[in-house]
């Protein structure tokens, strides 16, 4: 962990060499725990917001005088640039009680001010074309909750309960791996263009060499009881499909060409296929991810458009740097999904912050012993103010998850017509108990933004 939070530290440190650069760590004073999300004010309606372990970084062609760096709960600083020791930046928990009276004109209900701030939507945002600095991260969790083969019967030596026992004591119940990219990104909500500057896929290392030698013995045991010309017929339940020949051994080739050396020419390909591969994942995923802000129709958040299946409670008022906002909680008042927390400006109703998560499955799915359940659907977005006034999207998160389930026999047949005497040569019979858990989060922050000029606005 130490050394993916290393690494997603140096990926903030990229931009034009003449550029001067400021990056440090956000802590909460005596914990020394990281503050994720802190707005760091380096200009007017310039900033950036810290990430999830408290780090930020932007560079400059002038240093700003001073840095102000605030967050809800805290004692909001501000230090000069060479004032930052260690590349360390403490915070002060301070003692907030939301205000029970705030002068106003306007008395309107929690409802109301929702309803307001989706009718501003269109003042409020910038929907111009734009350039922004990102820093992108992805992460996938696989967890493995049940993993059960029971060998009902094997007419393939070697392959037996034991076999599989030894298998399920070896795979591995939790695996993560992280995808980040440091990219350049042009246009606005609507349509994009990625260009990659640094990118870096990182593994949690597991232990699966003895796994790796069980599965290789599976399928050596296999290619020797294999008969020439042998056809497989796998069948689960009235579900089946057949494997001729040529597929069959079509299936060994690609196993031996994967573990043959590489030439330098089959490298080079395989480099060039990884790295337009991560450009064009990377450019889907962030696509994605600008496809479902709170406004837009027709997404899974629905907040906006479905305002009625919602029940509002106005928390209190607060000031979030030089803002005061509303602070209101949300919940489903039908048969809604989400529940959550939304920042809304007192004075032009545009949403500084949304946190949301799902109160319910958003979708399941069960036949013939296979099962999916969204489980998991939950994010948040972060708006600051840019120089023309406008809220420009700072940070962004998002997190899937879903329990897929398998409860069903598979029988493996082996059969052949050039052999003397029946057609089945092997049976393998196995009852399947299985049940896999995976969590996929992405996020990216805002480093630098900028308008396009005029000349380069088509994308």
């Amino acid at each position: 962990m130490r050394t993916i939070i290393f690494l997603s530290f140096l990926l903030f440190q990229f931009s034009t060499l003449q550029a001067q650069q400021v990056k440090a760590q956000v802590l909460e004073w005596g914990s020394k725990k990281p503050v994720p999300y802190a707005n760091v004010i380096f200009g007017e309606h310039k900033g950036v917001v810290t990430n999830e372990e408290g780090f930020f970084s932007f560079t400059s062609e002038e240093l700003p005088a001073t840095l102000e760096i605030s967050s809800l709960g805290y004692e909001a600083v501000e230090l000069k640039p060479e004032e930052i020791n260690n590349s360390i930046v403490y915070l002060k928990p301070a003692s907030i009680e939301l205000k029970e009276v705030f002068l106003s004109n306007k008395e309107l209900s929690p409802r109301e001010i929702v309803e307001m701030a989706k009718e501003k939507v269109a003042d409020n945002y910038d929907f111009d074309l734009g350039q922004k600095r990102v820093f992108y991260r992805e992460s996938d969790f696989s967890h493995i909750r049940k993993f059960d083969m029971k060998v009902e019967e094997s007419t393939i030596p070697g392959i037996d309960q034991n076999l599989m026992d030894r298998i399920e004591a070896e795979m591995p119940k939790v695996t993560d791996s992280y995808k980040e990219v440091l990219a350049d990104l042009y246009g606005n909500y609507d349509s994009q263009k990625v260009r990659i500057v640094k990118a870096a896929n990182l593994y949690n290392p597991q232990n699966t060499q003895s796994l790796d030698q069980l599965t290789e013995h599976l399928e050596t045991l296999f290619r020797q009881n294999l008969k020439e010309r042998s056809f497989l017929k796998i069948r689960s339940g009235l579900l089946g499909v057949k494997v001729d020949e040529d597929e069959l051994k079509e299936g060994f080739e690609d196993s031996d060409t994967d573990k043959k050396e590489k030439t330098p020419e089959e490298i080079a390909e395989k480099e060039a296929k990884i790295k337009k591969n991560l450009q064009e994942g990377t450019g889907k995923e962030i696509q994605s991810l600008l496809a479902n802000m709170f406004w837009k129709e027709d997404i899974a958040f629905n907040l906006f458009e479905k305002i009625r299946k919602y029940e509002f409670d106005l928390q209190g008022i607060l000031h979030l740097g030089q803002n005061t906002v509303y602070v209101i909680n949300f919940e489903p008042k039908r048969r809604a999904d989400f529940k959550g927390k939304i920042f809304i400006d007192a004075h032009d109703y545009g949403v500084h912050r949304i946190e949301y998560e799902n109160v319910r499955p958003l979708s399941k799915f069960r036949l013939f012993g296979i099962s999916a359940i969204d489980d998991i659907y939950r994010g948040k977005m972060f708006f600051m103010k840019d120089e023309n006034g406008k809220y420009s999207l700072s940070y962004l998160e998002r997190e899937l998850g879903e329990t897929v389930g398998i409860d069903r026999p598979l029988t493996i047949i082996e059969k052949n017509r050039h052999v003397p005497g029946r057609n089945k040569q092997n049976e393998l019979d196995l009852e399947l108990d299985m049940r896999f858990g995976q969590v996929e989060k992405c996020s990216w922050w805002s480093m630098r933004t900028g308008r396009l000029p005029v000349k380069n606005m088509k994308l």
